[in-house]
């Protein structure tokens, strides 16, 4: 966010800057504060890319002529106004507030108050698509052996091949199967240590030192190279705090973060969870995959609350015939969850399933040209990328009845229609994989 401070001299203008100086350095990053200073003759020079304006007390009533002009050339800024401790009152607001003033501080107005300020008009930024704000999607699963990993990079470099900025965070603390599959290593790792540990500072800045790039667009974050710190990170409650403040520096600076919680619940995940845009679980359709789910959606929805941002992704394990349908039919009738929440289509087997890691490539680029188009689709259906008109084509899930059969009409309501038009365009560009780093 772009500020904008305007006063008729140096010294007015370093004691308004003063009080953002006074925000912590957590609420200057979480806003994304940039700030320069003016006067009232050369303003207008600088509103182009302003977000917000900021006119001194010592502007008086040129700032009242300031507003209107500045409102008048570029409507959506906003403005904020100071005004003496004499002059505050109700005089003041009518003359700011008439003029398109936002709001009126007396000079004597804590710090927090601007903040406060500054935190509502971020928030209807964000509301309206305003600031960048990247899409946190939290996997997990009830069990494991589901193919989380596989996916979660698959995913990633579908969003690389869409030019999507992409964070992907390894949280499998325990055997690190994300980085291991990606040969991804480095000091990087002893970074997130001492951000646990306390021996260095988590910023903005320490966070991308902590990032190691494995192509254009995609990076990851390790997790902690000691042990005890992993524990700490996913088990302690210090943990939630550390992870949800990761979050809230990535989302400004990538437009996807692919958490991989390897099915771990703790503070760190449980806190990444509840700010998740996208719950993503992925499950297989083997008996006890199925009735380990049972219990898993009971815990979470009592973490989470409301379950509209749950999505179930099935990658089948036993080759039998599978369909969205027929899961959804054994989890629907005791969780309400919706047709929302089935949307996506299944994974297909894929022989290079077992095969990409450590390649250099993931599914996307190494697996069948199915595989790669039906990861398109489970990207366009977390909202992570946009597929050109006519590039959702029909996908196969399993053979045994889509998403348009009598079940989903009964159970739902009403029918669940699927553009039948397929799509040929594959993967140009995409077929050198991620450059990985060995540290």
């Amino acid at each position: 966010m772009k500020i904008l401070i305007v006063d008729n001299t140096m010294e007015s203008q370093a004691f308004c800057a003063k009080r953002i100086d006074a925000f912590s350095q957590n609420d200057i990053e979480m806003l994304d504060l940039v700030v320069e200073t003016t006067t009232l003759n050369e303003y207008m020079e600088f509103i182009d890319d302003v977000d917000v304006i900021i006119l001194g007390s010592g502007l008086e009533q040129d700032g009242i002529m300031a507003a209107r002009q500045t409102l008048a050339a570029i409507p959506w800024i906003h403005i904020v106004m100071f005004v003496t401790d004499e002059a505050y009152g109700g005089g003041a607001f009518r003359a700011a507030h008439s003029a398109g003033v936002r709001k009126v501080f007396p000079d004597s107005a804590s710090p927090l108050d601007l903040l406060q300020e500054l935190v509502a008009i971020h928030s209807e930024f964000k509301r309206e698509g305003r600031t960048k704000e990247g899409k946190l999607i939290v996997t997990v699963q009830a069990k494991g052996g589901v193919g989380s990993t596989s996916i979660i990079a698959s995913l990633a470099e579908v969003c690389s091949h869409f030019n999507k900025r992409t964070m992907l965070w390894d949280l499998d603390v325990e055997t690190k199967d994300l980085c291991r599959a990606l040969t991804v290593s480095g000091q990087e790792s002893q970074i997130v240590s001492s951000w646990i540990n306390g021996e260095y500072e988590l910023s903005k800045q320490s966070l991308q030192e902590a990032l190691i790039p494995i192509s254009t667009d995609v990076s990851v974050l390790m997790p902690p190279d000691q042990f005890a710190e992993s524990l700490d990170l996913v088990c302690h409650t210090d943990g939630m705090a550390i992870a949800t403040r990761i979050a809230e520096l990535s989302k400004p600076l990538f437009d996807v973060i692919l958490v991989d919680t390897a099915g771990s619940i703790g503070p760190a995940v449980g806190g990444l969870l509840q700010m998740a845009d996208i719950i993503l679980v992925i499950i297989d359709d083997t008996v006890l995959g199925l009735t380990a789910v049972e219990f898993y959606l009971n815990n979470l929805k009592n973490l989470i609350g409301n379950t509209d941002r749950i999505k179930f992704l099935i990658n089948p394990y036993t080759g039998a015939p599978v369909s969205v349908s027929e899961i959804a039919e054994q989890l629907e009738p005791s969780h309400n969850l919706g047709t929302d929440s089935w949307t996506l289509p299944i994974m297909p087997n894929d022989p290079k399933g077992a095969m990409w890691a450590g390649s250099g490539y993931t599914l996307y680029s190494m697996g069948l040209k199915n595989t790669a188009q039906i990861l398109e689709e489970i990207a366009a259906g977390l909202g992570l990328i946009t597929l050109p008109p006519g590039h959702f084509g029909e996908y196969d899930d399993g053979g045994a009845g889509n998403r348009n059969d009598g079940w989903f009409a009964k159970v739902f309501g009403k029918k669940k229609t699927i553009d039948n038009e397929s799509y040929e365009e594959h993967l140009s560009g995409s077929d050198d994989g991620f450059e990985r780093n060995s540290g």
